[in-house]
């Protein structure tokens, strides 16, 4: 009988430890191009919000926001960057005050445009088609004030800057007949 009590025992005392258990849940999620991606240099994602300081006073305007970041790839190829739109940012009281931003990746005379421009594997990847690996050389990814030094007036602005990476791609060899 002294057996049965002890069992029962250490059941009651099993239940009354699941009770105090708590379980937490963590959702993760991937965005996935298996072929081309950017990144922090350090291969951190890039953030997905930055703030630009305004620093008051005539001639000053926006402070540049800068960044280093690294191309990954899976190919030894070159690589296009452009942007989706034109970037403006918007008051959000909905004024009708808008400020334009340029881009720049690789340099301040690098502007990337609607247009782009195409980045040559050679400077992207000096070491050749084995350093795919590791990532292309850091560049600078650089968001300016287009009219530098502008007054702005008072306001909440936001805008958002996509940037598209592409690779040229080959079309299969049709067989021979």
């Amino acid at each position: 009988m002294n057996f049965a009590m002890k069992a029962v025992a250490i059941a009651i005392m099993g239940f009354s430890l699941n009770a105090m258990a708590v379980q937490k849940d963590i959702t993760i999620n991937a965005n996935v191009d298996p072929s081309l991606d950017m990144t922090l240099s350090d291969a951190q994602p890039l953030p997905a919000s930055v703030l630009m300081q305004y620093i008051p006073g005539t001639g000053h305007g926006l402070a540049p926001y800068a960044m280093q970041t690294k191309i990954w790839s899976n190919a030894y190829k070159d690589v296009n960057i452009r942007l989706a739109n034109d970037v403006l940012l918007y008051d959000r009281a909905g004024s009708a005050n808008t400020v334009g931003i340029k881009v720049t990746y690789g340099g301040v005379d690098k502007e990337v445009t609607t247009a782009g421009f195409t980045m040559t594997k050679d400077v992207l990847f000096p070491g050749g088609e084995t350093t795919i690996g590791t990532g292309s050389i850091e560049q600078e990814l650089r968001f300016t004030q287009k009219n530098q030094g502008q007054e702005l007036p008072a306001g909440n602005y936001t805008g958002v800057v996509g940037i598209v990476l592409t690779q040229p791609t080959t079309a299969p060899t049709p067989p021979a007949v």
